[in-house]
C-alpha cells in the first residue's frame, strides 16, 4: 500500500479513536459513579486525595474499536486478503476475553491468579491461531528457531507485556502516555513496512490514549482501570507477535523488545525482588508474592527523588520516547548487534534509577528514625 494511503489511514484512525474516547467518557464517568466503581485512597499504594472513577477502559476500548474499524472499512477488500479470517476472529475473541477480565476486576475485584488465568486463556487462543514468535537473532549464533517452544514463549510474552502495562498504571497519565509513545513508534514502523492493519490498530491506540490523557492528567478525573490497561498491554504484545508485522526482517523483533523495555524490565526486576524477599516461605507463596501489589515499581521509587508526580511522569515519558527512537533507528538501519547492546543499556539504566530511588528512600527512613530517637532522648520539661 502506498505511503499517502497509509498516512491517511493512520490520521483517520487516530482522530476517530480520540473523538470517540472523549464522546464516550461522560458515559463511563456516569456508569462508574452510578455503580460505585471507584478507586478509593488507602494511604498506602493508593495515595490520591479522593475516590476516582475507574472505568476509563470502557471509553478507551470504544475509541480503539471505532478508530481501527472505520479506516479499514475503506480498504476492506485489500486488508482482508492480508489477514486470514481465523486469525482475525481469534484476535477479536482474545481481546474480548482480556477486556471482560479487566471489567470484572474493576466491578467486583478478582484475585491476581484469576486475572492471570484469564489472560493466559486469551494468550493461548491467539497463539493457537498463529500469532507467535518463531525465531530470534543473536550475534555469532545467527537465527535461533524456537520450534516447539515458540508457543510457550509467545504466551509468556503476551501475558508478561499485558501485566507490565497494567502495573505502569500507578500515576496519573503515566500508562496512557507511555502506551501512546510506544504505539506511535510501532505505527511508524508499520508505515515504513507498509502494513495497513497494524497501522490502523496502532494509530487508533495512540489516538485513544491521547484522548484519554485529557481526563487522566493530574489531578485525574478518571482512571484506566484494568479494563483499559490490560487491553492496551495485550494489544501491544499481540501486534508485535503478528507474522505480517515482523516478516520484513528478522531484526524487526527487536523493535517491540526495545520499545517495551521500560515497563517489561521494571516489572521483571520488581517480580525478582518480591520473589527473593519471600525466601523462607513455601514455593507457591513465593510465586503469589510475585504478583501482589506494592510500591516497588520505578515510578514509586522515583517519588523519593522527585517531589512532584508530574515531574516523574514527564521524566518517564522522556525515557520511553528515547528508547522508542533508539528502537526505530536500530530496526530501520538493520543493525541487530546495536539493538542487543541497547537492550543491555536499558536494563542497566533502569537498575541504576531503581537503586537511586531505594538509596534516597533509605536515607529518608534513617533520617526519620534519627529524629524519633532524638525526640525520645530529649530531656523533658523541668518541674518548677
Amino acid at each position: 500500500m502506498k505511503l499517502p494511503t497509509l498516512l491517511q489511514i493512520a490520521a483517520l484512525a487516530a482522530v476517530v479513536a480520540g473523538l470517540v474516547t472523549n464522546l464516550v467518557m461522560p458515559l463511563a464517568l456516569w456508569l462508574a459513579r452510578a455503580f460505585s466503581v471507584l478507586d478509593r485512597p488507602d494511604g498506602e499504594r493508593k495515595r490520591h486525595a479522593a475516590a476516582v472513577p475507574r472505568l476509563g477502559g470502557v471509553a478507551v476500548a470504544a475509541g480503539l474499536a471505532f478508530g481501527a474499524v472505520v479506516p479499514l472499512a475503506f480498504h476492506w477488500e485489500r486488508w482482508r486478503a492480508v489477514v486470514p479470517r481465523g486469525e482475525l476472529v481469534a484476535f477479536v475473541l482474545a481481546l474480548a476475553i482480556v477486556f471482560l477480565v479487566g471489567l470484572v476486576d474493576d466491578l467486583h475485584g478478582l484475585g491476581p491468579l484469576k486475572k492471570l488465568a484469564g489472560e493466559t486463556v486469551a494468550a493461548i487462543l491467539l497463539v493457537q491461531a498463529g500469532w507467535s514468535f518463531s525465531f530470534f537473532w543473536l550475534p555469532v549464533f545467527g537465527q535461533i528457531h524456537f520450534g516447539a517452544f515458540g508457543g510457550l514463549i509467545s504466551v509468556l510474552w503476551l501475558v508478561g507485556v499485558t501485566n507490565a502495562v497494567n502495573l505502569l498504571d500507578g500515576l496519573d497519565g503515566l500508562a496512557a502516555g507511555i502506551v501512546a509513545i510506544i504505539a506511535g513508534s510501532l505505527a511508524t514502523y508499520s508505515i515504513w513496512v507498509g502494513n495497513a492493519g497494524s497501522v490502523a490498530l496502532l494509530a487508533a491506540m495512540t489516538g485513544a490514549c491521547l484522548g484519554f490523557l485529557r481526563h487522566n492528567w493530574e489531578p485525574a478525573r478518571i482512571f484506566l482501570g484494568d479494563s483499559g490497561s490490560l487491553v492496551l498491554g495485550f494489544l501491544l504484545a499481540a501486534i508485535s507477535l503478528h507474522a505480517t508485522f515482523k516478516a520484513e526482517a528478522t531484526v524487526a523483533i527487536l523493535l517491540p523488545l526495545l520499545a517495551l523495555g521500560l515497563p517489561v524490565v521494571d516489572t521483571l526486576l520488581v517480580m525478582a525482588v518480591r520473589f527473593l524477599e519471600a525466601s523462607g516461605r513455601s514455593l507457591p507463596a513465593r510465586f503469589r508474592r510475585m504478583v501482589e501489589g506494592d510500591r516497588q515499581h520505578l515510578h514509586h521509587l522515583l517519588g523519593n527523588l522527585m517531589p512532584r508526580r508530574r515531574q516523574i511522569v514527564l521524566g518517564l515519558w522522556g525515557v520511553a520516547a528515547i528508547f522508542c527512537v533508539m528502537a526505530l533507528v536500530v530496526v530501520m538501519e538493520g543493525e541487530p548487534e546495536l539493538g542487543l547492546v541497547l537492550i543491555a543499556v536499558q536494563v542497566v539504566a533502569i537498575v541504576l534509577l531503581r537503586r537511586l530511588g531505594f538509596a534516597r528512600a533509605a536515607r529518608r527512613l534513617a533520617a526519620a528514625e534519627r529524629a524519633q530517637l532524638r525526640e525520645r532522648l530529649a530531656p523533658g520539661p523541668r518541674e518548677p
